[in-house]
């Protein structure tokens, strides 16, 4: 296992942009072990498209969910998470604003430390070659990354950092969750866009929150359902 945590230096790089992301959740396969939940879920329903788009710079990033223009209607909305992901690359801090079940709870946290195994295997997404690493979540799950040198900052889908370029791909082993980049445009994020003020409100550490979840909602919520929601953060 090798753990990344190295800068690249080359050519003309991109330091500053917007990337948009396309996340395709198999909901069959992410809840089709949940006997509250297989009822629900048919094949004409299992896929669920959304879009995110991520503002960087070479300090800071911010990961958020992009408007539907057809907003879904009923309970399975709540099916997957829309959070919206600061990180401050310097100071290795994040600021969330987490989903849960439509209302919002804010986390302010160290960013992960991720041990992830760079591979020689390649492809090209959105015209960038990316290289792909490989992150033991745990025993049963792994995460595929692909990331490029071509974008300098450390960054990725959600709380994902940690290879020595942004992440355009990204992908549970089973596939039932894959985020790829659509788009990747260099450009300058507008004033305000990568700033958030957390003055007045609630935050909670990752572990805080957990345990205050499972306080509140413990007959309805398991702990892996818990780990699995945390472990993109």
């Amino acid at each position: 296992m090798i753990l990344v945590g190295s800068s690249v230096n080359g050519w003309s790089q991109i330091t500053q942009g917007r990337i948009v992301f396309e996340r395709k959740t198999n909901l069959k396969k992410r809840m089709g072990d949940n006997p509250r939940m297989k009822n629900f879920i048919t094949e004409e329903n299992k896929y669920r498209i959304e879009n995110f788009e991520m503002f960087f710079n070479d300090s800071m990033c911010v990961f958020k969910p992009i408007a539907s223009d057809e907003p879904e209607q009923g309970f399975m909305r709540y099916f997957t998470q829309k959070n919206t992901v600061y990180q401050n690359i310097n100071s290795r801090q994040k600021y969330v604003i987490m989903d849960l079940w439509g209302n919002e709870a804010i986390i302010k946290d160290s960013m992960d430390q991720r041990t992830w195994k760079i591979t020689e295997s390649k492809r090209n997404i959105g015209g960038y070659d990316c290289r792909k690493a490989i992150w033991e979540m745990n025993d049963s799950t792994r995460i595929y990354a692909w990331f490029s040198v071509d974008i300098v900052p450390s960054i990725g889908p959600e709380g994902f950092q940690g290879l020595p370029g942004a992440i355009l791909g990204m992908a549970t082993e089973d596939g039932s969750v894959i985020y790829f980049a659509k788009e990747v445009k260099a450009m300058v994020p507008a004033k305000g866009v990568l700033e958030y003020d957390a003055k007045g409100k609630e935050t909670f550490t990752e572990e805080q929150l957990k345990q205050k979840l499972m306080q509140q909602m413990g007959q309805w919520v398991k702990p892996k359902d818990l780990d699995a929601m945390f472990q993109w953060l």
